[in-house]
C-alpha cells in the first residue's frame, strides 16, 4: 500500500505549477576528508547529516512528506539531520515553493554518514544579486597590520583579497613609523572594490633652544621661528642648521635626525663663532624619503587613453552600452566621466540590464564589466591562488582575479587565467541561469 501512495505523492509534486518549481539540488555526494581531518566532520550516530550549500534562508525540511527534520543554519550552509534510510526529502520555502528531492541512483541516506549537496533556489522574475563581493587591498608598505571588521590580519605582501558579504565594512591599516589609516567601504553586488593605501611615514621634529642673544635660525636653508625655534616634518637623515645675526653666520652644523625622532638642540653663546657663510649661499638639502619611481603610482591599473578615467565592457560586441540614458557604443566604451554618480546599463534585443551605479571621484582609472541584459545570465566567481592574474573568457579580457563576471547562461565559456612567471590555466564553464558558479583555478610557476 505504501508504494502506490508514494507514487501518487510524487506525481502530484511533479504537477505543481512551473512557478513553484524554482528549486533544484545538484552535486550530491558524501563528504570526504583526509584521515587527519575526519574528526572535524560532525557525525550523528542515529541520523544522517546532509549539508545543503545555499545562501538563502527560510527553508523547511521534511523526511519523506510529513516528518519535520531538524535543520541548523550556518554561513552559506544548512545542516539537516535525517533518519536512517531516508530515500527522499521534501524542501519547502515561502517564496520558492516546494521541491521533492529523491536521493540519486535509487540510494538512501545512512546514519553516521555526512553528505553534502548544492541547493539552488532562483526566482526567474527577479534579477539575481550576489550576496558577496571581492575587495582587493593594495597596501604600501607591505609589512603592516590590517584590521578588517574587527579581525586583525598581518600583511606580508602588497596585495590582499577578501570575499565578503555585500554591504559596509570598516578597516584600519597601520605599520611601524607610519600614520595609521581608518576608513569604511561599501561592497555592491555588481563590481569588486579596489582599495589602494599608501601609509605616510612619521616625520621627525627638530626643536632648537636659542641663546639669549637671539638670531635668525635656518634649517636646510629655510628660516624657522625665532627664540625657541621648531622645525616640523623633517625626513630622517642629516639636516643643516645655521644661525645668522644680520648677514653673518654664527653657527653652522650638520645634525642627524632619526626616524620619528623629536630632536632637541640647545645652543649657548659658547657654541657661536663667526663663520664664512652668507644667507645667499646655497645650502644642501637632504632628499625626502624614497620618492615613487616614474609610473609607480599607476602600477597595476588598466591602461586607458589620455583623458579617459573609465572603461565599460559589455558581455559581447553586439550589446549596447548606455551611460546616464545616453548611448555610448557597442561592446566596449572608454572615455571620461565627471565626478559623481552615473547610471550605466546595457541593452540588446529590447532587453535592459540591471542598473550599475558608478561613483567617479577623480581621474583614477576604473575598468568595469557591465551586467548582461535580461535575467538569462549567471555569475562566474573567478579566483585563483594568484592575485592579479589576467582573465580571458572566449578570447576577451575581463580584468584580473579575483572577479565576479556576469555572462549569458545559454552557453559554455572557456575561461583562461594567465600571468607572467606562471603556467596558464584553462577551464570550460557553463553559468547557471540567475545563479552563481565558483571557478577556482590553481596556477603553478613555470
Amino acid at each position: 500500500m505504501k508504494r502506490p501512495v508514494l507514487t501518487l505523492f510524487l506525481l502530484l509534486a511533479c504537477l505543481l505549477p512551473v512557478s513553484a518549481q524554482q528549486m533544484r539540488v545538484e552535486e550530491f555526494g558524501i563528504q570526504h576528508r583526509p584521515l587527519w581531518k575526519r574528526a572535524e566532520v560532525p557525525v550523528d550516530k542515529a541520523s544522517a547529516l546532509l549539508d545543503f550549500i545555499t545562501d538563502e534562508k527560510g527553508f523547511s525540511f521534511f523526511s519523506g512528506a510529513k516528518k519535520p527534520a531538524a535543520a541548523e543554519e550556518g554561513e552559506g550552509v544548512i545542516t539537516v539531520a535525517l533518519p536512517h534510510k531516508t530515500a527522499y526529502v521534501t524542501i519547502k520555502h515561502p517564496e520558492y515553493g516546494q521541491l521533492v528531492w529523491r536521493v540519486p541512483d535509487g540510494k538512501y541516506l545512512k546514519r553516521r554518514k555526512h553528505y553534502q549537496a548544492l541547493l539552488i533556489a532562483v526566482d526567474p522574475t527577479k534579477d539575481y544579486k550576489s550576496p558577496k563581493q571581492w575587495v582587493v587591498f593594495h597596501i604600501s608598505p607591505s609589512n603592516a597590520l590590517l584590521q578588517l571588521d574587527s579581525v586583525t590580519r598581518p600583511v606580508r605582501q602588497e596585495t590582499l583579497e577578501y570575499y565578503l558579504p555585500v554591504g559596509s565594512h570598516s578597516y584600519r591599516i597601520e605599520a611601524p613609523f607610519h600614520e595609521a589609516v581608518e576608513d569604511v567601504f561599501t561592497l555592491s553586488d555588481s563590481v569588486r572594490t579596489d582599495i589602494r593605501v599608501t601609509l605616510q611615514p612619521f616625520y621627525s621634529f627638530l626643536s632648537v633652544k636659542m641663546p639669549a642673544s637671539g638670531g635668525d635660525l635656518f634649517v636646510d636653508g629655510t628660516p624657522i621661528r625665532k627664540e625657541e625655534a621648531t622645525s616640523y616634518r623633517l625626513a630622517e637623515g642629516y639636516h643643516r642648521v645655521a644661525l645668522f645675526r644680520e648677514e653673518r653666520c654664527w653657527y653652522d652644523s650638520l645634525l642627524f635626525v632619526g626616524r620619528a625622532e623629536k630632536k632637541v638642540l640647545e645652543l649657548s653663546e659658547r657654541d657661536l663663532s663667526p663663520r664664512d657663510l652668507r644667507k645667499t649661499d646655497p645650502v644642501p638639502v637632504m632628499a625626502p624619503l624614497e620618492p615613487l619611481e616614474a609610473g609607480e603610482e599607476n602600477a597595476g591599473q588598466p591602461a586607458l587613453e589620455a583623458g579617459s578615467n573609465v572603461r565599460l565592457s559589455a558581455a559581447d560586441a553586439r550589446t549596447e552600452i548606455w551611460v546616464d540614458r545616453e548611448r555610448k557604443g557597442l561592446g566596449q566604451w572608454e572615455g571620461a566621466l565627471e565626478p559623481g554618480f552615473h547610471l550605466a546599463q546595457t541593452l540588446r534585443d529590447g532587453r535592459e540590464s540591471a542598473a550599475t551605479w558608478l561613483w567617479i571621484e577623480d581621474d583614477f582609472p576604473q575598468e568595469i564589466n557591465l551586467s548582461a541584459p535580461g535575467t538569462g545570465y549567471g555569475l562566474l566567481n573567478i579566483h585563483s591562488n594568484v592575485t592579479g592574474a589576467g582573465i580571458r573568457i572566449d578570447g576577451k579580457d575581463f580584468g584580473q582575479t579575483p572577479q565576479l563576471v556576469r555572462l549569458d547562461a545559454t552557453k559554455s565559456y572557456e575561461v583562461t587565467l594567465s600571468k607572467p612567471g606562471f603556467k596558464p590555466r584553462t577551464k570550460t564553464v557553463r553559468p547557471r541561469g540567475n545563479n552563481q558558479v565558483d571557478v577556482y583555478l590553481k596556477m603553478k610557476k613555470k
